[in-house]
């Protein structure tokens, strides 16, 4: 699979979202499984990813990004806030909860 080129903005968005994922599976009580099987991923690659194993790439990010709104992971203020208005400014649009 090809790697794409990130900007600083992408990797530190990425970054974030990693240190988080295991607590917002939590409060959507989904397992790596459930996760995976949403996004398109292994049990296992999720696994890797939470613990810097594996890279998760801008794809992916947005693909879980979207899980999270879906589920009501993602709060309305915050840094789950700032996290989606950076999203939308680096693919040109406004994501809304």
């Amino acid at each position: 699979m090809p790697q794409f080129v990130q900007t600083e903005q992408q990797k530190e968005l990425i970054e974030s979202l990693v240190r988080d994922l295991p607590a917002y599976r939590k409060k959507m009580h989904m397992s790596q499984a459930e996760l995976g099987e949403a996004v398109g991923k292994s049990r296992q690659k999720i696994s890797e990813m939470e613990r810097g194993a594996a890279p998760l790439g801008w794809d992916t990010y947005l693909a879980i990004l979207l899980v999270l709104g879906a589920r009501g992971a993602l709060e309305s203020r915050g840094s789950d806030a700032e996290r989606l208005a950076l999203t939308g400014k680096l693919i040109g649009g406004r994501i809304r909860l």
